[in-house]
């Protein structure tokens, strides 16, 4: 194989693609175009897919790992200092959107107030949602947990 921007005639290549994974799961496709001196054909335009593993949600990661890189850019960073409906948005909606691992915000609304505070502050035992209280080793205050709830049960 030959690696270079010219080719003879005749001549193979190899072209190097990296694609970002950040936030991707499953199938994904791209294309790349590649334009040549041919003047039958000057463009060719590759079609790649690739399949996506998802290595960060395995079953046997520890739970607390969310709070450290590289989790934490999903999971913590963009809530930090925010309130109520913005910090769900920023930290919470990646895992509680339908259809995804955890309760919806739908099916959190019927809660009891005191089961939906301590999961947030405690955790729920053998399920991937950990303690996120600053007391369970997580990253959020007090009053940030309160606006969760408060936001969560529509008040």
């Amino acid at each position: 194989m030959v690696s270079s921007d010219r080719l003879a005639p005749g001549e193979q290549g190899e072209i190097k693609v990296t694609i970002r994974t950040d936030r991707k799961k499953g199938f994904i496709s791209r294309t790349v175009q590649v334009r040549t001196n041919d003047p039958v054909k000057p463009l060719v335009i590759l079609n790649l897919k690739a399949k996506v593993i998802d290595s960060f949600h395995g079953k046997n990661l520890d739970i607390k790992e969310i709070f450290r890189s590289p989790c934490r850019k999903c999971h913590v960073d963009r809530g930090r200092g925010q309130l109520g409906a913005n910090l769900f948005r920023a930290d919470c909606i990646m895992c509680h959107m339908r259809g995804k691992s955890a309760p919806s915000l739908a099916l959190l609304k019927k809660l009891p107030e005191k089961r939906l505070l301590a999961a947030i502050e405690k955790g729920v035992p053998d399920t991937m949602m950990p303690g996120f209280s600053w007391k369970a080793g997580g990253p959020l205050t007090e009053s940030q947990i309160r606006s969760l709830v408060t936001y969560v049960k529509g008040k």
